[in-house]
């Protein structure tokens, strides 16, 4: 590969270390004496990296691992397995299993939550007398709508057994949050819907969303979403008197550490925000202007790379295998049209992009031309949503396998004089 290739993927790289289940060893580290018994309950695609990480802490913990199908641990604790991006009866069983993990946890105990991306589907039952077949019809209508994660999470958090501060509600002793962040600003509500945190976002925001994005399913989950019986606990509750919450990884410290990789190899970096929402394509566009521009004013003295994470979304309407990532380099290319010294990766954290396993993309001013050669068509593959098969075909895909993490979108274009 290209120096440029080698030059991203280390910077990549870098990212996902800064997120690595060792983030957590200072925080165990620091966990306060308490007089009852302490808990476990592990949820999210780190769940795996960080009960390995917790064993060599804690010796002998208790609790719960709740974990995506594939993943391994080597724990004491109970493991349920479960399917992400859409919930199945495993996510059920985990949600069970950790309301009840909570309920367990008395005045005097200590109940301690490492939650990180991918929670939401992994840990996911429905509120009592709902189907569970409303839910996940649900589920799936918003992620293939373009909702972002955050208004994606303002349902689901209305719709849960266990989400929106309802876990923190079951809990009787003081719980002790150490999350992974995978949402825009880090707002930790949002963090696998945040089932030990205040929810912000009521019932009404929820219809809200579903009308927004023309969800034709409000009249059956009016029983459930105008009801006050069934809201989230309020942010006053008493309950979170007892919750203390640290974010031990995060988008913004990633990219600080990839910045960091490309400043020892002589690149200029903006970190242009770690927080950037939006459809794929018309984010892309805009960063590959951006690029383009400076390109075009050719007043750079050394490589400039265009730093940004958050997460993009795309408005399923094609027939062909693809994600927000990969569908975001893909834009690139078209954008960018083979402009000499441009080169970008496009990754997930979590080495998931969408729901296949791959992380990303990665483009340069070839790329466009070995398509040609291949007979691949860039504007066929966007309209068809088929980034995935366009950039395997090419050898293009960015493929590190599970990461053991996850701090959302990251997105690097390398800009050489």
């Amino acid at each position: 590969m290209t120096d440029s290739y080698r030059l991203l993927m280390a910077a990549f790289e870098a990212a996902v270390d800064a997120a690595r289940a060792p983030c957590l060893i200072p925080y165990l580290n620091a966990l306060p004496e308490v007089q009852g018994r302490r808990r476990f309950l592990l949820v999210g695609k780190a769940a795996a990296s960080q009960a390995e990480v917790l064993e060599s802490v804690i010796e002998q913990p208790e609790g719960l691992c709740i974990l995506p199908k594939g993943h391994t641990a080597r724990t004491s604790l109970r493991v349920i397995e479960a399917t992400h991006p859409t919930p199945d009866a495993g996510s059920i069983e985990a949600a069970t299993a950790a309301m009840a993990l909570a309920d367990q946890t008395e005045e005097g105990d200590q109940l301690v939550c490492l939650i990180s991306g991918g929670g939401s589907s992994l840990m996911s039952a429905p509120l009592p007398g709902m189907d569970p077949a409303l839910k996940l019809e649900v589920h799936r209508a918003l992620l293939a709508s373009g909702a972002s994660i955050s208004e994606l999470n303002t349902v689901r958090k209305q719709l849960s057994l266990v989400k929106g501060g309802r876990l923190a509600q079951a809990c009787r002793g003081t719980l002790i949050n150490l999350l992974v962040s995978d949402v825009p600003r880090d707002e930790v509500e949002m963090i696998a819907s945040g089932p030990t945190v205040p929810a912000h976002t009521t019932q009404a925001d929820a219809l809200h969303v579903l009308e927004r994005y023309d969800i034709g399913l409000i009249k059956e989950l009016e029983p459930w979403l105008t009801d006050p019986a069934f809201a989230t606990p309020k942010p006053s509750d008493a309950c979170f008197e007892r919750v203390t919450t640290h974010v031990v990884a995060a988008p913004s410290r990633s990219l600080e550490a990839a910045a960091n990789v490309l400043a020892a190899e002589g690149v200029d970096c903006w970190i242009l925000g770690d927080s950037i929402e939006g459809p794929s394509e018309i984010v892309a566009r805009v960063m590959a202007e951006t690029a383009l521009w400076q390109k075009r004013k050719g007043a750079l003295a050394r490589p400039l790379c265009l730093l940004s994470g958050g997460e993009t979304t795309v408005r399923v309407t094609g027939d062909g295998v693809g994600g927000p990532n990969a569908h975001f380099a893909l834009t690139l290319l078209d954008a960018l049209q083979a402009t000499p010294g441009i080169a970008a990766m496009v990754c997930d954290t979590d080495g998931v992009d969408g729901a296949a396993e791959i992380a990303g993309a990665y483009v340069d001013e070839h790329t466009l031309e070995s398509a040609r050669q291949r007979g691949l068509n860039p504007i066929d593959a966007l309209a068809r949503q088929d980034a995935h098969t366009f950039f395997s075909a090419l050898d293009q895909a960015v493929v590190p396998g599970p990461t053991g993490t996850n701090v959302n979108d990251f997105r690097a274009i390398l800009i050489t004089p």
